[in-house]
């Protein structure tokens, strides 16, 4: 019988072989798909491979996690449930305190690592810790292979990443962060590009070095959060240059609509924005250019489902829930059913996009938020997103806003917004006009606190939209 380690690494050749993680670059730059032979898989043997990966994942788990042993144990779960990709539903639910408690008996990865191959990981990612305790995850040479190959196939079919093109990661440069250049940069190197580590949390304090760098080096694609790419817009046009990013691709959040129409008009020379949501574990969706709107997932890495947060049960198509995620290839520490807390529509479209062929799901609608990051005015329930979309319509603001939450079901809305212009009373009557209409209260319950450029909540190099403020 072979070892954890030797499974391991068999499954590792297997999936290379078998072409699922492509090894033959740098390929050809009039190649338009990454890989085309799995990204245009037929739907019956997309479902195949996910009934065998998923029933894969869960043995491997059973057998060699001590963690999902006895947690599945206790829910009265047994691996033999799942005979069908269409089961993964029958499998208990996996929420972070349950890994934090973990995590808190058992130092520093919990018992839900696997141990041969804990000692033998390359990378180490944790979350933010921004709700808690943060989680870690191990990354072995099969998980950074496997994430490595798909984030190369929606950089270089959707954002035209290939040999001379130079690519600029704004994201979180610092420890643990999995987009970084652990990662993200590798992917650069098999798509033949050059790529730049800024890191968006230093913009700030570099301000001046980093737009030297967007000049010099007429960096083509962009990659940090939708207000970061706002701010760097907007800051070129005050010191009276454009930037040079042809394509934008939007990381750590829902790019609303009117945001994405604005960042056309500070970054004048992009044609492309593309929406990339993404976790710190290595889950991830990308927009699909021609398909706006609509976020690819790769079915042969990851399975979501969505249930009613309240009950757990799958919520209906059309319905709004909790999203749940899957990692099919991820053996160093299993995610099985493992809730994202992302708030989304239970719909998905399978037809092929129609501007590459892509056979894998999308959903129908962005990402829009986090579970806990819904909240109420006057019982409408809402989503920062919604708010964006408004603030965007309010004239001379650059867009940046922090919403107070006080309650869970608020008589007013209470926001921070960043205004060029001197408010008067009919400036601050127009836009609490302009943001009750288009959210759907009264305006007179819109109480907006006005602030100069640079003066919003900001952490590293995410806009803090939602700012809680309820007694703990």
């Amino acid at each position: 019988m072979s070892s954890p380690l030797q499974e391991y690494e068999r499954i590792h050749k297997e999936l290379q072989d078998e072409g699922f993680i492509r090894h033959d670059y740098p390929i050809d730059p009039t190649t338009v798909l990454w890989n085309q032979k799995v990204m245009t898989m037929k739907r019956q043997d997309l479902d195949k491979i996910k009934t065998f990966r998923l029933k894969r994942i869960v043995k491997w788990a059973w057998e060699n996690s001590e963690f999902y042993r006895n947690f599945w144990k206790t829910k009265g779960f047994d691996p033999e449930q799942v005979k069908d990709w269409k089961d993964i539903v029958k499998i208990p639910i996996l929420r972070k305190d349950d890994l934090r408690n973990d995590l808190s008996k058992n130092p520093p990865f919990g018992s839900i690592m696997v141990p041969e191959l804990a000692r033998r990981i390359r990378f180490v990612g944790a979350t933010s810790g921004s709700t808690g305790m943060p989680t870690f995850q191990g990354w072995g040479g099969l998980e950074l292979d496997y994430f490595e190959e798909a984030q190369a196939r929606y950089l270089w079919t959707f954002a035209s990443v290939k040999p001379t093109t130079v690519y600029a990661n704004y994201l979180n440069m610092s420890g643990f962060y999995s987009w970084g250049p652990p990662l993200v940069e590798t992917a650069m190197w098999r798509c033949g590009a050059t790529a730049i580590a800024g890191g968006g949390e230093t913009y700030f304090s570099w301000k001046s070095r980093h737009n030297l760098i967007f000049k010099l080096w007429k960096v083509d694609v962009m990659a940090t959060t939708p207000w970061l790419q706002r701010l760097i817009g907007e800051e070129a046009r005050l010191e009276g240059w454009e930037t040079p990013f042809k394509v934008l691709l939007l990381h750590g959040g829902a790019a609303a609509e009117n945001t994405k129409k604005k960042l056309f008009q500070v970054h004048p020379n992009a044609k492309l924005a593309v929406s990339v949501w993404g976790t710190t574990d290595g889950h991830m969706a990308v927009e699909v250019p021609g398909s706006e709107g609509q976020l690819v997932v790769w079915e042969d890495m990851e399975m979501f489902d969505i249930v009613d947060p309240k009950t757990d049960e799958p919520a209906a198509e059309g319905e709004r829930g909790e999203l749940i995620s899957t990692l099919l290839n991820h053996f160093t520490m299993p995610l099985i059913r493992y809730s994202l807390g992302d708030y989304v529509k239970n719909e998905f479209i399978t037809d092929p996009d129609p501007k590459f062929g892509i056979t894998h799901m999308r959903f129908v609608e962005p990402i829009p938020g986090r579970v806990e990051w819904m909240f109420k005015v006057q019982g409408k329930l809402l989503l920062p997103i919604y708010v964006e979309d408004a603030v965007n319509e309010i004239p001379d603001t650059t867009g940046m806003f922090n919403i107070f939450i006080y309650d869970n079901n608020m008589d007013k809305l209470k926001i921070r917004i960043e205004s060029r212009k001197t408010v008067t009373d009919d400036y601050d009557r127009e836009a609490r006009k302009v943001l009750g209409e288009r959210i759907g209260i009264d305006p007179e319950n819109v109480e907006i606190e006005w602030v100069k450029p640079g003066e919003t909540i900001w952490t590293g190099y995410k806009l803090q939209v939602f700012v809680d403020k309820r007694k703990k």
